[in-house]
């Protein structure tokens, strides 16, 4: 009895590890998502201004397609910026209320794509191990 006890604890110690792991990896993702996300916006700001800059030095019809090009940059930056995920995911959750059938159709496509590639990995990495200790 105190086997299955023990091994119930280690069980619970390793799923809080995995867990903790996985909002780890979560929270990096996210913060990294909105560096790019920042990044980004902050380029397509940068690059309005040097077109701006530039079509102001050329003739008056290089002029209004710079500001055209720019001002499509400035609208593409604010979409970057008032991006929300969280749409996304409402968006999705729309689409799968909508489109039931298709939507698990999907869902057990993904699963099988990825449940074959974690195989395939596993496979390959625990053939690497055993050749390491031969």
């Amino acid at each position: 009895m105190t086997n299955l006890t023990d091994a119930a604890a280690t069980i619970g110690d390793k799923a809080s590890e995995v867990r903790d792991q996985a909002e780890d990896l979560v929270r990096s993702a996210g913060k990294k998502l909105q560096e790019a996300h920042n990044e980004t916006a902050g380029g397509l700001h940068a690059a309005a201004s040097s077109v701006r800059a530039t079509g102001r030095q050329g003739s008056k019809a290089i002029d209004n397609l710079a500001n055209n090009a720019a001002d499509k940059l400035d609208a593409t930056a604010s979409c970057v910026e008032n991006y929300d995920p969280r749409d996304a995911i409402t968006g999705l959750r729309r689409v799968i209320s909508r489109y039931p059938a298709r939507s698990v159709v999907i869902a057990t496509a993904i699963g099988l794509f990825a449940g074959c590639a974690i195989s395939q990995f596993t496979h390959s990495c625990g053939n690497s191990r055993k050749g390491r200790s031969m």
